[in-house]
């Protein structure tokens, strides 16, 4: 009789406060393997330290949309002079030469198997990073599930609470989000598969507390609000599990867009900005006035 423990950890976003302990966690539960979905960088600017800590413990690493945005920056290092995702610059010069090279060869899916139970692993998709595979979104989950040649599918990108579930006798899970989860306050969230007797027997949902006050200071200390400080407060603000307030922001900023320019996108955009909303300075900063209130730094 084979008993395996898999630490499933998706969307650490830098948050390497956040990453520690949960390893910890993962330790005192004796998980034996762990398995990283992606985006583990970005939104906070400790990638070094977070691909230090994932490449010591684990050849089964993914890449999310958000390591594609700095393959796509280092193709095409487009000088795009708005304010907005300088943050995301400042974050990609932080990484080392050798971190650079180590996200660009990550897969966004793979295939593990375990004592004959088989597992597919993605970041948004089998299909995509960018693809979103929601609770109730019933359709796509079907479609992903109905021929699956796998016991379970299993990834992250959403930032939903975890859930799980069985579908076409295939297991089901969301991992939640471990770095910048919008519904807890310095909470993460990660995933433990138990596996025995040829088939996943328990999946633990687990939710750890870190502490916020260092990763504040870590903050500050790292230099990047000298870059922007909006980007940073609406991220903090989700670690702070107000989530709701960057989500307001973005539409808001959208709509503002979207009535001044008819489109909220810029016809010249390139390489890594073909993927954001990029708003106009005033819009950007106008925002951040109306919202200061709520951030923190």
């Amino acid at each position: 009789m084979i008993k395996i423990k898999v630490a499933v950890i998706s969307d650490i976003h830098g948050n390497s406060v956040a990453l520690k302990a949960v390893i910890k966690d993962a330790e005192k539960n004796n998980v034996e393997d762990y398995v990283f979905l992606g985006d583990l960088v970005n939104d906070l600017p400790f990638g070094n330290e977070t691909l230090e800590i994932v490449r010591n413990i684990s050849n089964k690493v993914l890449k999310g949309n958000k390591e594609q945005y700095f393959i796509e920056y280092d193709k095409e290092q487009y000088d795009w002079k708005n304010i907005q995702f300088r943050t995301v610059k400042f974050m990609y010069h932080e990484l080392s030469k050798d971190n650079l090279e180590y996200i660009k060869k990550l897969p966004h899916y793979m295939y593990v198997e375990y004592d004959g139970v088989r597992i597919l692993f993605a970041h948004g998709s089998p299909k995509s990073v960018e693809e979103q595979i929601h609770k109730d979104n019933e359709e796509l989950i079907n479609k992903y599930t109905k021929n699956l040649d796998a016991d379970a599918l299993i990834f992250g990108h959403t930032h939903e609470q975890m859930w799980y579930e069985y579908v076409n006798n295939k297991l089901v899970v969301n991992c939640g989000c471990c770095g910048v989860s919008p519904f807890y306050t310095g909470e993460a969230e990660y995933v433990i598969l138990n596996i025995e007797n040829g088939k996943i027997e328990k999946v633990e949902l687990k939710l750890i507390k870190y502490d916020i006050e260092l990763l504040k200071k870590k903050i500050i200390e790292s230099g990047i609000l000298e870059e922007d400080r909006v980007l940073m407060n609406l991220t903090y603000s989700s670690v702070r599990g107000n989530g709701k307030i960057r989500y307001e922001f973005f539409k808001e900023a959208k709509n503002l867009m979207l009535e001044r320019n008819g489109k909220w996108y810029k016809d010249d955009a390139k390489g890594i900005f073909t993927y954001f909303k990029l708003y106009d300075d005033d819009i950007w900063l106008g925002l951040a006035e109306k919202y200061k209130e709520y951030f923190i730094f």
